[in-house]
């Protein structure tokens, strides 16, 4: 497993349709309530028009308070689309705001992502963010060492 900050950037707004749960990180690694969610959204993902391409983005939406494993929090398993006309019934609608965000890329299997998670909270930057975002371009090898999910942080402007 290797981490690394690649690069401060501009994002532009990206418009998302999926599936959305709200649940702690704690009930979540019990249940793997996240990766039905993926497995559901990779089943139906035929259903959603004007998808940008295959990747998976999983946005995590944190309440405003002081966060622990117990605490729920949302999760937004999704695709991007150029535009939300023809979204499906049971999908939702979520935008990521434009703005600038730290990159960082996990490189390993998908089940030591939480080392990831620990090396950028002793960045300092993710201390009061309120929500992240990760995208998986090839869910297929999520397991695999050659597997890299970015994960983005908001910045403060």
């Amino acid at each position: 497993m290797k981490t690394e900050q690649v690069q401060t950037l501009n994002i532009n707004e990206k418009k998302l349709v999926g599936f959305s749960v709200t649940v702690s990180l704690n009930q979540d690694l019990e249940n793997g309530i996240v990766i039905n969610l993926r497995e559901q959204l990779i089943s139906k993902r035929s259903e959603i028009i004007n998808r940008v391409n295959d990747g998976i983005y999983l946005v995590q939406v944190y309440p405003d308070c002081e966060w622990t494993e117990d605490v729920p929090f949302e999760s937004i398993v999704a695709v991007e689309v150029t535009e939300y006309s023809g979204t499906p019934e049971g999908f939702i609608q979520y935008t990521i705001p434009s703005g600038d965000y730290a990159k960082f890329t996990h490189k390993g299997p998908e089940s030591e992502l939480g080392e990831t998670y620990d090396t950028i909270r002793e960045t300092g930057i993710a201390a009061l963010r309120p929500f992240d975002f990760e995208y998986w371009a090839d869910s297929s090898v999520l397991e695999q060492e050659e597997s890299t999910i970015d994960i983005y942080l908001p910045l403060e402007a």
